[in-house]
């Protein structure tokens, strides 16, 4: 009997930190579709003004921002929703850390690039996720293989990024990679401080967005 009441009593904690965040997917999807309502407002305003001669240029650029400003905002919900979505889903099933959504745009400078990715812990795991990321660069230069710590990459010397977070955390920053430099794999490894959870790496190819 007393193993079968510590068995309900682990799936009531689970499911007690299961149902906000399936409140909050909820809550995220009536806000995006509360944001798809409003763009369709501004397109149709916009496609008036713009078969109105006698409007002026200005009225027309002012419903442009906001409509791409509605258009910003529902893709970032539309990626908030994926990873929480991601959460629940994998956190009855599994524990640890995991970093989803990787991705390389190039910068506005030469040979700068900027990363996204985000990290995130499994509900089973309760508390906060507190540690730090490292990222290192793998690829060649000259033909020989080496790997670029964080340090090397960025203007600041920055040698690793602070982690904290309960569900999830975005991280994005820039790259900057030397010229005789050749990228061929970026890598991201968790440090969280507390043994609670464990250190985990992660490899992704360089592929940078068009």
């Amino acid at each position: 009997m007393l193993v079968a009441w510590l068995g309900d009593y682990r799936f009531d904690q689970t499911v007690d930190r299961v149902t906000p965040l399936k409140l909050q997917v909820a809550a995220q999807r009536e806000q995006i579709e509360q944001l798809e309502a409003e763009r369709g407002r501004l397109r149709e305003q916009l496609a008036v003004l713009e078969r109105t001669s006698q409007v002026d240029r200005e009225s027309i650029r002012q419903v442009r921002e906001a409509l791409q400003k509605s258009q910003s905002g529902y893709r970032e919900m539309e990626r908030e929703l994926r990873v929480l979505r991601g959460i629940v889903d994998a956190g009855v099933k599994s524990e640890g850390l995991f970093v989803r959504g990787f991705s390389l745009s190039r910068g506005e400078q030469p040979g700068s690039y900027r990363y996204r990715f985000t990290v995130s812990q499994a509900l089973k795991n309760s508390g906060a996720a507190v540690g730090w990321i490292l990222l290192s660069l793998e690829g060649k230069r000259a033909g020989e293989p080496v790997t670029l710590p964080l340090s090397e990459l960025t203007e600041e010397k920055v040698e690793k990024l602070k982690m904290r977070f309960r569900h999830f955390q975005d991280v994005d920053g820039v790259l900057q990679v030397p010229e005789d430099f050749n990228p061929e794999r970026l890598t991201v490894e968790l440090k969280p401080t507390s043994n609670r959870l464990p250190e985990i790496r992660a490899s992704f190819d360089w592929r940078v967005a068009d």
